[in-house]
């Protein structure tokens, strides 16, 4: 009995120590007149191959109650790709803390290869790496 007790407060532990991002990697959508794909993030990575004016959205589990949020890490390459919208959704549980969703919409420009490199940072540590970074790697053919 002791055992199983304190096996659930390591656990409970641990929970509250790890940047609450839902536990889940995030997935990434690719929207054309022709249809749509989807994909996830493998080590934090997501490939895509698009099309010129296509939407990319990408949606990440995000928690703001901790003070983390999503944000680009570098400046877009806007010949290829463009911000459309960020918008946050909270969850529908209705349970103080629960952690929601970060919906990142991206356009397709132009042909090329980018990157879109997203961190989930605290907004005020400056100097802190990110406790998490998605990467997508695109490649948009004409």
């Amino acid at each position: 009995m002791r055992y199983a007790y304190g096996i659930g407060i390591i656990c409970c532990l641990l929970f509250l120590a790890t940047p609450a991002i839902g536990g889940e990697n995030g997935l990434i959508q690719v929207r054309g007149p022709e249809g749509g794909a989807a994909t996830g993030f493998s080590d934090g990575i997501g490939e895509v191959n698009a099309k010129g004016d296509h939407e990319i959205v990408a949606t990440l589990p995000s928690n703001p109650t901790t003070g983390y949020q999503w944000q680009l890490m570098k400046p877009l390459a806007e010949t290829t790709v463009r911000l459309v919208s960020h918008e946050y959704r909270a969850p529908r549980t209705g349970l103080v803390g629960a952690g929601g969703q970060e919906i990142w919409v991206f356009r397709t420009m132009g042909p090329g290869e980018t990157e879109i490199a997203l961190g989930y940072v605290r907004s005020w540590e400056k100097g802190v790496p990110p406790a998490n970074i998605r990467i997508i790697r695109l490649r948009v053919a004409p």
